[in-house]
């Protein structure tokens, strides 16, 4: 048995918790058992916490900064594409419903992944 890899294994707990488990297994060539046993592992190796801690806050800055703008802009454009829609048209109503539903998601999204990795966000709090 070859010797552990944190950069690895970090780096795929990260992604296991944007995609999930199975996502990132297939995508790293890996079983799901291993994601599932790298996370419990964190309980107890400081070094993988700490890693996995700062890859997640280096993805979250790659797509949490530009959140804000792209929310602002879907909304203009949902607010000026519902001003020239037929409102009688139950396709238009079916779509901006739709796109009200993506948003809410995104931040929810936001808040699932807060809540799942803010355990393992207390590497020094063991």
């Amino acid at each position: 048995m070859g010797r552990f890899r944190y950069e690895f294994a970090a780096q795929v707990l990260v992604e296991a918790a944007y995609k999930g488990d199975r996502a990132a297994a297939r995508e790293n060539g890996i079983s799901e058992r291993s994601v599932r046993r790298w996370r419990n592992r964190m309980d107890e190796d400081e070094r993988l916490a700490s890693l996995v801690h700062q890859k997640r806050k280096l993805a979250e800055e790659d797509w949490a900064d530009e959140l804000p703008d792209a929310i602002r802009a879907a909304i203009d454009y949902l607010r000026r594409a519902a001003g020239k829609a037929d409102e009688a048209d139950p396709d238009v109503i079916h779509a901006v419903a739709g796109a009200l539903k993506m948003l809410s998601h995104v931040g929810m999204t936001k808040k699932v992944l807060d809540a799942r990795l803010a355990s393992r966000d207390r590497p020094n709090d063991r």
